[in-house]
């Protein structure tokens, strides 16, 4: 991660932390883990034992403690067993356990920090830090206090130890520069300076860049049309650029709080009652009008996210924002309001009964009409089929009884008579009644055909065969 001027926390971190004094390796204020902590310090010249006889002397240590003692103004440490101050200048102080935490004589402190501890001490005002172990500091050499090693700030003088967990960045200055520290920037170990110039505000400085769910204030807004209504909102959003945003605005979360709650407000003003509550009759087919029977408001409600988004968006990412969305909790009217609201909607859902009444009555009477068109069509096209069939037939039989005519001349009688039996079956079959007959046969002779022998007979006045 990069400060506003583009110097890496890295580098910030080798230039600022390369003189952080760990007292690891200090054998001089150190204890060895293979010795007690009497024999430390009788080896420092820190430990009186007891060289009078058993039962003898006024003060007992036990064993697990350690006594506290001056001589002549210089602290001693009383080892287990009875002790007499013979000179005035000696006098017993008192006993202590051995284990505890802190043991403190003159300017002698024994100091024990647990291992998931840090301990914190200053030796002429620069900062030691204390890993766990047992540690004999003589003064100018002071502890100060331990701390929880997964602290996630630690302070003291000139030094600053910042851990940041996932999810949160970390906002600091640094000769009037803002550093953004991230999570990966604290991997491989905490961030620690000791920057005289460094400043980190221990409450606000920890910035969630999660998402973030701010429910907005309650608004009492006037509609374009004069009447007020009370809304109330929810805004879900995350921060996307740390730099920016902590950068651009000293109270982001406050700022973004404020200015959604401006923007909603504005967006209600320029509504009208009808776009906030519009119970109307919507059209769902060509063929039916109907009227929406829920709360009136979910179309406004989608309206005013959509036109929110795309205003508030604009405004807040600049300031490193990504808006999620936008929930209208509560969208209230006054009594009278609504009272209103109800006849209003009780009357278009008349008037659109009324609409699809008088739609489906038209719709019949089209349709009765578009039946009684194709009905006419039909007898109409039945009609002038039958006349054009009769037509063709008339065309047939007198095509037909001219070429007749023409072979009567041309063929023999018994052949007439043949043809004059075709003639007469296709009279028949056409239903005309009129008969043609040889120009020789007078009319009342007529011709016949026995249907078992086939023999033609030509019967007059007077019976023969032919």
């Amino acid at each position: 991660m990069v400060d506003t001027d583009g110097t890496l926390v890295s580098e910030y971190k080798k230039t600022f932390g390369r003189n952080i004094h760990h007292a690891t390796s200090d054998d001089q204020i150190r204890m060895r883990t293979d010795q007690s902590l009497y024999d430390e310090l009788e080896q420092r010249d820190l430990l009186k034992r007891s060289r009078i006889f058993s039962g003898f002397g006024i003060h007992l240590v036990q064993d697990g403690e350690l006594g506290l003692a001056m001589f002549n103004s210089t602290p001693k440490f009383l080892a287990p067993g009875r002790h007499t101050f013979l000179s005035p200048f000696n006098h017993f102080l008192g006993t202590v356990e051995i284990s505890s935490k802190l043991i403190a004589l003159g300017n002698i402190q024994i100091v024990t920090v647990y291992q998931d501890e840090i301990g914190l001490s200053l030796r002429n005002g620069e900062t030691i830090l204390l890993d766990p172990g047992r540690y004999i500091l003589t003064a100018p050499h002071i502890f100060e206090r331990s701390t929880p090693a997964n602290a996630q700030y630690i302070e003291l003088g000139t030094y600053r130890r910042i851990t940041v967990p996932v999810g949160f960045v970390a906002v600091a200055f640094d000769i009037g520069k803002q550093i953004i520290i991230r999570p990966e920037d604290t991997e491989s170990g905490p961030f620690e300076t000791n920057s005289p110039t460094f400043l980190f505000d221990k409450n606000n400085g920890f910035q969630s860049v999660q998402l973030q769910v701010r429910e907005l204030d309650e608004l009492k807004v006037n509609t374009r049309d004069g009447v007020t209504i009370t809304a109330k909102g929810l805004i879900t959003y995350r921060i996307h650029d740390p730099r920016a945003a902590f950068m651009t605005v000293q109270d982001i979360h406050g700022a973004v709080k404020r200015a959604a709650e401006a923007t909603l407000t504005s967006l209600f003003l320029n509504a009208a009652i009808d776009e906030i509550a519009p119970p109307v009759p919507q059209k769902v087919n060509d063929d039916l009008i109907q009227m929406k029977h829920d709360d009136g408001t979910e179309n406004f409600n989608q309206h005013i996210r959509d036109a929110f988004l795309h205003d508030f968006s604009h405004k807040v990412n600049k300031w490193g924002i990504e808006l999620q969305d936008l929930n209208i909790e509560k969208l209230e009217f006054d009594n009278s309001v609504k009272d209103l609201l109800r006849k209003r909607a009780q009357a278009r859902v008349e008037t659109a009964t009324s609409l699809a009444n008088m739609r489906s009555q038209t719709n019949i009477a089209m349709q009765q009409a578009e039946r009684e068109k194709k009905q006419a069509q039909i007898q109409a096209e039945t009609n002038a089929f039958v006349i054009r069939t009769k037509a063709d037939a008339d065309f047939y039989a007198a095509k037909q009884h001219a070429e007749a005519a023409k072979l009567l001349q041309e063929v023999p009688l018994s052949s007439q008579l043949e043809l004059k039996r075709l003639d007469v079956e296709m009279v028949k079959a056409t239903g005309d009644r009129t008969t043609f007959m040889p120009m020789n046969m007078r009319i009342g002779d007529i011709g016949m055909t026995d249907k078992e022998s086939g023999k033609m007979y030509f019967a007059s006045t007077s019976v023969s065969q032919l």
